[in-house]
């Protein structure tokens, strides 16, 4: 299994009893679609090997995953899994990613900025934009008359036609 067909969802941050679950914290853009539908979690190890693990039961508690592994019937069975960070072969939307986009960068018209609030006002997401060797602040709607491309992936919103924002 290729590592980058995979979606990492949290890190393993403790056992949970001692019948062998392990609790993990997901990670804060990852949100929990069907629990039900998540049958094999992948566990990658200090060498960044990828181990796959079929799960025997899952919950949910607050903001963790309890989650027993088939043939994993102790606590001494997965001590050696805390610290470990969890992915999951994404193909069935058990989990959703969503993008906080105060971490994006701004780019328009060869000059970088950043997001530094987000709103959504109703109709349309904002952001409020800095861009440098500027003073002040202004809001940007991210519709296609502002917005050329957001790239998720590289977190980067480039723009246009904003001169009468500012």
């Amino acid at each position: 299994m290729e590592n980058k067909n995979l979606l990492s969802i949290g890190k393993i941050v403790n056992t949970f009893g001692i019948k062998g679950a392990v609790k993990i914290a997901l990670e804060k853009n990852i949100e929990v679609n069907d629990i039900n539908g998540i049958k094999l979690l992948f566990i990658e190890n200090t060498n960044n090997v990828i181990i796959p693990k079929q799960v025997e039961s899952i919950s949910m508690q607050k903001s963790h995953l309890v989650v027993y592994f088939k043939e994993h019937n102790h606590i001494n069975d997965v001590e050696i899994f805390k610290g470990k960070k969890v992915k999951y072969l994404n193909d069935n939307d058990a989990f959703s990613i969503f993008y906080d986009l105060t971490y994006y960068s701004i780019v328009y018209n060869n000059q970088n900025g950043k997001v530094i609030e987000t709103m959504f006002n109703g109709n349309h997401d904002l952001v409020k934009v800095l861009l440098e060797n500027e003073e002040k602040a202004f809001w940007v709607p991210l519709v296609d008359v502002y917005t050329n491309n957001i790239d998720d992936e590289s977190r980067i919103i480039t723009l246009k036609n904003i001169e009468g924002l500012k």
